[in-house]
């Protein structure tokens, strides 16, 4: 099977600081986007310790989810040694000769593309997405919801946090998108699917951000997006 690669973009929006973090380790065959919370203390370090705890653990033979697990306890460590509260989302990708593997918590997301489809992926631990579930508001008032940045679960909050979990076959040909909500708060995903489409890899990251900018960031926020994908 010939190598995944990938290429990314991370900017820091109307911002003070990049609270965004993402990782891209071929080498491993794993990439993750971690989003550090604006509303606590030390975002841009609560990212940062996800994803170097999930790294490490997945370099001691961890499994995905297992790994996710270390990184929301790393930051919480990390968080009780400064004192204050911290927290991040976190959505990890790890692709196997014949299987994709992810684990997230939190509201950042992944996709897959094949071409033709953009099918989500990961399922946002936010308040407004347990409304959608229970039927009590629709996904389209979901997406511009006030409460759509209240988070459920997040690395760094809680000890006992666990990642949810998701697998399947591998096709060869698909692409792969993690992305914070910068990305995903700005474009829905048909028009994600329509840059996809006219900007294949490695030029999608520029071109999702560029489509994000023009669209307009309702919230000024930090923006990053990893594809990734199978070089031929």
């Amino acid at each position: 099977m010939e190598p995944w690669t990938s290429a990314a973009v991370s900017e820091i929006g109307a911002r003070g600081a990049n609270e965004d973090a993402h990782l891209e380790a071929p080498d491993l065959r794993l990439w993750a986007v971690a989003d550090g919370m604006g509303g606590h203390s030390h975002g841009e370090v609560a990212s940062r310790t996800a994803l170097a705890g999930l790294k490490h653990a997945v370099l001691e033979g961890a499994p995905l989810a297992e790994a996710v697990a270390a990184a929301n306890r790393a930051t919480c460590a990390e968080a009780r040694r400064r004192g204050s509260d911290m927290g991040t989302t976190l959505v990890a990708l790890r692709l196997h000769p014949q299987r994709w593997e992810l684990a997230w918590l939190g509201d950042s997301r992944a996709y897959r593309w094949t071409g033709e489809r953009l099918e989500q992926l990961s399922t946002d631990h936010t308040l407004v997405q347990e409304w959608v579930d229970q039927d009590r508001i629709n996904p389209a008032e979901a997406r511009r919801h006030p409460y759509g940045h209240v988070l459920t679960r997040a690395a760094g909050l809680e000890q006992a946090a666990r990642p949810d979990t998701r697998e399947g076959p591998l096709a060869g040909s698909e692409t792969f998108l993690l992305c914070s909500d910068g990305l995903t708060d700005t474009l829905g995903d048909e028009r994600i699917a329509a840059v996809l489409q006219a900007a294949p890899p490695p030029g999608a990251p520029g071109a999702l951000a560029e489509a994000a900018h023009a669209a307009g960031n309702p919230f000024q926020d930090n923006l990053t997006v990893v594809v990734i994908w199978q070089r031929r």
